[in-house]
């Protein structure tokens, strides 16, 4: 595995590197995991010891010298390509496959080390260039093309939605591939436990019915009408408060459109949770509200979802592919009004919200993390197979 996102950096690309890495090791799959070095303050900002997470006895990360660059988690790092290549694997044989989940950075150092190994690799892109447009410092055009290009160079594509595998084929994609699902842990993230509820909600202070956003506080994300809605059902006379975990550099633009709203109390930021205290949170959630524009998937999106939870999502990207009339309700994502209805509707409706909650669950159980590996199983020796027939 080669990627520019890892941990401690947060977010859903190094959730799921991690988790399939973790599951491919407990079959008895060997994985290395190349990803950058960060620095300290990277591991203070979540909280966490300066040490690899545990991924289990098959799966152990090297770490590349890298550069940081301006990004919503304020985390974020290039690797600088090495010329050793795979000189410095010792005690383990060559790689079968090489599987690369970033497209610049340490990505370029896996083709490298395809075409001069002659092994097969397989890349996923993880990212919505025309999602970011706004946010990064070359035409949207110009930045597809290039993607294109470096996907061009794998021998199979993947991504974790249709809508990106098309945005790609639009930009010249020439290569086969396929939709392969980020694995969601639907033992970890489950309905709430009628015994556990109540101290679940003290334990967060929640005291008003919960609105829940969790993710990156980037400007993509666009929580500000998450923030709009939340003011016009105090408007309304309705009850209710909006929790957000996470962080990022749209922080402080928040908070200070928070202020500006007099949201109060209305709104609480938790900042960054553990994965475990996601889950609790999510369990005592009535709804789960994300108005991004730049989801390839949203994992949190289908970790509300497998809790149980009521979800109302943006009609846009690759959002509509996991959210239907039956599980969910999909709005404008620039329409806070309307979002505000929704959001009424469903708080005032405890059938409802237990109808979709249910329904989302079942959806959510299709990318169970053992469904994922099963995939990715298949595709491996697929790809090897063709490799070596070649």
């Amino acid at each position: 595995m080669f990627t520019d996102y890892f941990f401690p950096e947060l977010g859903g690309i190094q959730d799921s590197i991690a988790t399939t890495s973790r599951s491919l090791g407990m079959r008895g799959h060997r994985v290395d995991i190349y990803a950058p070095r960060y620095a300290p303050r990277d591991y203070q900002r979540i909280g966490a010891p300066v040490c690899e997470p545990d991924l289990g006895a098959n799966v152990r990360v090297r770490r590349r010298p890298s550069l940081s660059f301006p990004s919503s988690t304020g985390q974020s790092r290039a690797a600088l390509l090495s010329p050793i290549g795979w000189a410095g694997l010792t005690g383990r044989e060559k790689p079968d496959v090489i599987h690369v989940h970033s497209f610049f950075g340490i990505g370029l150092e896996a083709l490298l080390n395809g075409t001069f190994l002659r092994m097969p690799v397989i890349g996923t892109n993880h990212t919505t260039i025309a999602g970011f447009g706004p946010y990064i410092p070359v035409s949207v055009d110009r930045a597809s093309a290039y993607v294109a290009w470096f996907y061009n160079r794998c021998d199979y594509v993947t991504a974790p939605s249709r809508s990106v595998l098309e945005e790609l084929e639009a930009a010249g994609l020439c290569r086969p591939g396929e939709v392969v699902s980020n694995p969601i842990d639907t033992r970890l993230f489950r309905p709430v436990r009628a015994d556990e509820h109540a101290a679940l909600r003290a334990s967060f202070g929640l005291s008003r019915p919960t609105i829940t956003y969790a993710g990156r506080l980037g400007p993509e994300k666009n929580i500000e009408v998450l923030l709009h809605a939340a003011a016009a059902l105090r408007d309304r006379g309705i009850i209710a408060e909006l929790a957000i975990a996470g962080h990022g550099s749209h922080e402080p633009v928040l908070r200070t459109r928070a202020a500006d709203l007099g949201l109060g109390q209305r709104v609480r930021f938790f900042g960054t949770l553990s994965p475990d205290e996601l889950a609790r949170l999510l369990r005592v959630s009535d709804t789960f509200a994300i108005m991004s524009t730049s989801e390839t998937q949203s994992m949190v999106l289908l970790q509300a979802m497998a809790s149980g939870v009521p979800v109302v999502a943006a009609n846009v990207r690759a959002l509509p592919e996991f959210v239907d009339p039956a599980n969910g309700v999909l709005v404008d994502p620039h329409d806070p009004a309307r979002l505000a209805q929704v959001l009424e509707d469903l708080l005032a409706s405890a059938d409802r919200r237990g109808q979709l909650g249910s329904a989302g669950r079942r959806s959510a159980q299709k990318y169970g993390v053992e469904i994922v590996t099963d995939a990715w199983e298949a595709l491996y020796g697929s790809v090897l197979h063709r490799s070596k027939a070649a």
